[in-house]
């Protein structure tokens, strides 16, 4: 066993924290599978190949996804076999859950049922091996899941929600992540009770995890599936945006939305995706005089997906392009923000408030997207 890991004790074995934690993680989550397909009376034999196939894919997808786009200080670059290099570390959540959504995609496949309705029963039992896996990530051999430094005299460097590190205090966001998938696993499981159209819920899924996730990315500074991309932007957070954008693309599919509608929507909003990342960038370089009008610059640049979301609320028969809209105009107000949390003289706490109104557009329109769907 690696010495430097921290080990706990389980059933009189030492074990690594880590490990114990995720194997809890899937143990729960395949717990839970195997109940709600028995109580919704699904053929015999599909817990256990579902679990099977998500496991496995799972594990292989995660280390892929790991191999593929991660060169950082963790594990470095990896060649393809290292999938199989299992006592080598690391890992990639977004590859995990990819994976094990596929792997259940296969068992219905296989069991000739509907691959929608399986992913709806595996969505609340991801988020539960989430909140575990996260908890795990306190038992790092190294601190992981952990914020930029705090101020030593901010009320969070105080809190239980802070570890300590030497002579600095760093917030745990992996706390954050386990109890808000922990809520998550909650109202997705409310939400498997309605009579829905199937896929409803692993699109709940997606727009709620998405959003929630490209924050706790952000906030996240262990500099874990980073480089392919750049150091101000991570995989996982692109990973994030895309699962909320194909939520919003699956439910303008349903409503047989014209290209051409979704043409004028998104061609326009990418040119502002841009224009919004150069502008933040520029500002980062060029800071302005005043302190206060870098702030009116982010709180307009932040306005400008919340005016899309208005446009959708107010004319119905817009809502599927301007939560397009939304999506596109909110990845480059946070991609432009990235460059000025470390950069700018603007107040972080204010900079990530800005951050969750803007994500938090695309998002709501989503869910509204969803339910309209659902009333016909």
């Amino acid at each position: 066993m690696w010495e430097d890991a921290k080990k706990v004790f389980f059933l009189g074995v030492e074990v690594y924290g880590f490990g114990l934690y995720a194997a809890l993680g899937a143990a729960v989550a395949l717990i839970v599978l195997a109940v709600l397909l028995r109580k919704a009376r699904w053929k015999k034999g599909t817990a256990p190949l579902a679990g099977v196939l998500s496991l496995t894919v799972g594990f292989t997808v995660s280390r892929l996804f790991l191999c593929l786009l991660a060169q950082n200080d963790l594990t470095g670059p990896m060649p393809v076999q290292g999938i199989f290099m299992v006592t080598a570390g690391g890992y990639s959540m977004m590859g995990a859950l990819l994976g094990a959504s596929m792997g259940a995609i296969l068992a219905a496949w296989i069991t000739r049922q509907s691959a929608s309705r399986l992913l709806d029963i595996l969505a609340p039992c991801l988020m539960l091996f989430v909140a575990c896996e996260r908890l795990g990530e306190g038992y790092a051999e190294e601190l992981f899941g952990i914020s930029r430094a705090l101020q030593p005299d901010s009320f969070l460097a105080r809190s239980f929600l802070a570890v300590q590190e030497g002579d600095s205090s760093y917030l745990a966001i992996y706390l954050l992540e386990s109890l808000t998938a922990l809520v998550l696993a909650l109202a997705l499981a409310r939400d498997l009770l309605k009579k829905s159209r199937a896929g409803d819920t692993y699109l709940l899924f997606l727009l709620l995890f998405g959003g929630t996730q490209v924050l706790f990315e952000s906030l996240r500074d262990e500099g874990h599936m980073i480089s392919r991309l750049n150091s101000f932007v991570k995989v996982q957070q692109v990973i994030a945006i895309l699962m909320v954008l194909a939520a919003v693309i699956v439910l303008c599919r349903r409503r047989r939305v014209p290209g051409k509608e979704v043409a004028v929507w998104t061609l326009p909003s990418l040119a502002l995706c841009g224009g919004l990342a150069f502008m933040l960038f520029y500002l980062t370089r060029h800071h302005l005089n005043s302190t206060a009008a870098e702030v009116l610059v982010y709180i307009a640049a932040a306005a400008v997906p919340v005016l899309a979301g208005i446009a959708g609320l107010m004319r119905r028969k817009w809502l599927p392009g301007a939560a397009l809209a939304a999506v596109l105009l909110a990845t480059g107000f946070c991609i432009g923000t990235e460059f000025g949390i470390d950069g700018a003289p603007v107040s972080r706490i204010l900079l990530y408030a800005l951050y969750v109104i803007a994500i938090s557009v695309p998002v709501c329109l989503g869910i509204l997207l969803r339910r309209e769907d659902a009333r016909g």
